[in-house]
């Protein structure tokens, strides 16, 4: 594991109240630095790298960045070319990254040679807008295919797009709105999907969904919610999944915490109790880490957290970190920004996006620290 303390492009930001020591990589590119959504690892398969996105308020676009996390060799590169406005990235095995733009997939390696490796169709197309090619990107566990569930015209799609061969599968088209499609780690013919709230893009007439995570395959075989007994509502119920390292599906209920289902017998445990936003877990689901919540920003200030399902306990890695400053909704909108905590490859950091220290920046904190500081609450 990287020793971070000695990095020169980090800065130390110890809590207040847990002593956690979080590492905040100095706003070297821009005054908007990011952590990648927290389905997608933002270190590199070998944590030698870090990758986030960057912005310049108050432009909307974002590009790419890495760091390398060697403090022996500190460098940082910025990537302008790697505009993602139709799909957030994802890092591809090889070290290098997938991001969409336009109806295209690109992808760049570390040394900033981007190829394009796949475009939607114009027949598919057919004349109609596309908002969004994919939510984040998703690889298949046979390392052939990426999933895309794209907004197009006034409806919602999802398919995948063939690696080697550029060739696009359709695999269901929908007339309300699901996203955050994720392959299944273990299954390349798996997927989860949600369903979330929406306006109708020539309407504008809102309409909120009643049940939230899905298990689809790609021969559209199976449509089935796997958490039904969490009804949602604004801010209620069942939200914000994605696959364990070994093929659980994991998700939040906004008011009673962390569960895990297991797609096999259909069983589901409920494993931290007590009110979450975002979430994620380590390789061997033992270490859960969350928001709570940037949701409730404008009334309190938000938590980063971790806990030990073996142990039971928790810990705040940040205890309470302020609303960024100025517009925080226009803000926030324009780049999400929320903490979306997730652990690296190894289980080694969490990582997440800072507000601390008034900036906007990524933060990776050590698990065997705050495991030793043994500050619970």
């Amino acid at each position: 594991m990287t020793p971070l303390a000695a990095h020169p492009l980090f800065e130390p930001f110890t809590d207040p109240r847990s002593g956690v020591t979080s590492y905040l990589l100095r706003n070297v590119v821009a005054p908007v630095q990011q952590s990648f959504y927290y389905t997608q690892p933002s270190l590199s398969a070998d944590e030698k790298w870090l990758w986030l996105m960057v912005a310049w308020p108050p432009s909307p676009s974002r590009s790419l960045a890495a760091v390398s996390l060697d403090p022996c060799n500190p460098v940082i590169h910025h990537f302008p070319q790697a505009q993602f406005p139709t799909a957030l990235p994802l890092i591809a095995p090889d070290g290098g990254v997938w991001f969409g733009s336009g109806a295209s997939i690109y992808k760049m390696t570390l040394d900033g040679e981007t190829t394009k490796v796949f475009t939607l169709p114009d027949r598919f197309i057919a004349g109609r807008r596309l908002d969004r090619l994919a939510t984040h990107l998703s690889l298949s566990s046979n390392r052939q295919f990426l999933l895309l569930d794209g907004a197009i015209g006034a409806g919602w799609f999802v398919g995948t797009a063939h690696l080697a061969t550029g060739e696009f599968h359709l695999i269901r088209e929908f007339d309300t709105h699901h996203n955050h499609a994720l392959f299944s780690p273990t299954d390349s013919t798996l997927f989860t999907i949600a369903r979330d709230k929406q306006c109708h893009p020539v309407s504008g007439k809102f309409s909120h969904h009643n049940k939230r995570t899905f298990l689809m395959d790609t021969a559209n075989t199976r449509y089935h919610c796997v958490n039904e007994q969490f009804k949602c509502a604004p801010f209620r119920g069942a939200c914000h999944e994605w696959w364990s390292a070994d093929g659980h599906i994991c998700y939040i209920d906004y008011e009673t915490g962390a569960y895990e289902y297991d797609i096999h017998s259909g069983l589901t445990q409920h494993i931290w109790q007590e009110p979450l936003c975002h979430a994620h877990c380590s390789s061997n689901r033992r270490f859960w880490c969350a928001d709570e919540s940037p949701y409730k920003w404008r009334e309190q200030p938000c938590k980063v957290l971790l806990f030990d399902r073996l142990t039971g306990q928790r810990f705040e890695v940040q205890s309470g970190m302020p609303m960024p400053d100025g517009d925080y909704w226009a803000t926030r909108n324009t780049y999400h920004i929320d903490p979306h905590p997730q652990i690296s490859p190894r289980d080694n950091y969490i990582v997440y996006t800072a507000t601390s220290e008034t900036r906007i920046t990524v933060a990776l904190a050590e698990i065997e620290h705050i495991v030793q500081k043994s500050c619970t609450y």
